[in-house]
């Protein structure tokens, strides 16, 4: 946050729920948001990657200002039901929310390399629209983790996710990704 106050920028600090077993959500996530408080520019709370409603459910009651809920592993109709359950907790919160569709590749953790499913823009458009999601997580050929080669990203889904939905698109993985 030292170089959010020199920069003058704004700034997202995020954990997700892979990273708790080294820094539980009930001693890093008071601290984050104090911190978040503290510093003189705008600065979002993000809990990344939640797999269980419990701990959003606890990330927002610490205090986080958005949550992202990752249901890429699951059916798309269960992705989107589960998804509509987080936006209408963390509606409760004035909280954001994001959620994944497809499936980015490796892993949060770097533990697996998870196959990476690229993103079906008709799936996107109708996830968006039932959902009512804030932002939206796609697969277009990144990963998380280190990139064993130069990912061919898939511009073409990209282009056609975004003249299908008016929500802002995240793009997980970027580290490693040239710009």
């Amino acid at each position: 946050l030292k170089a959010v106050e020199e920069t003058k920028s704004p700034a997202i600090l995020q954990i997700a729920e892979v990273r708790l077993n080294h820094s539980p959500l009930e001693i890093i996530g008071p601290l984050m948001v104090a911190a978040a408080k503290n510093c003189s520019m705008p600065v979002a709370v993000h809990f990344d990657h939640g797999k269980t409603t419990e701990k959003i459910k606890q990330a927002l009651d610490i205090g986080f200002t958005s949550v992202m809920f990752d249901g890429s592993h699951l059916p798309f109709e269960e992705n989107v039901a589960k998804t509509k359950e987080v936006v209408a907790l963390a509606g409760q919160y004035g909280a954001a929310t994001e959620a994944e569709i497809g499936c980015v590749g490796g892993s949060e953790d770097g533990s697996v390399d998870i196959a990476m499913r690229c993103t079906s823009p008709d799936q996107a458009e109708i996830f968006a629209e039932r959902t009512g999601v804030d932002a939206l997580a796609i697969a277009i050929g990144n990963a998380h983790g280190f990139y064993k080669e130069a990912p061919q990203l898939r511009f073409d889904i990209l282009e056609s996710v975004r003249d299908r939905v008016s929500i802002p698109l995240v793009l997980h993985g970027g580290t490693g990704i040239s710009e």
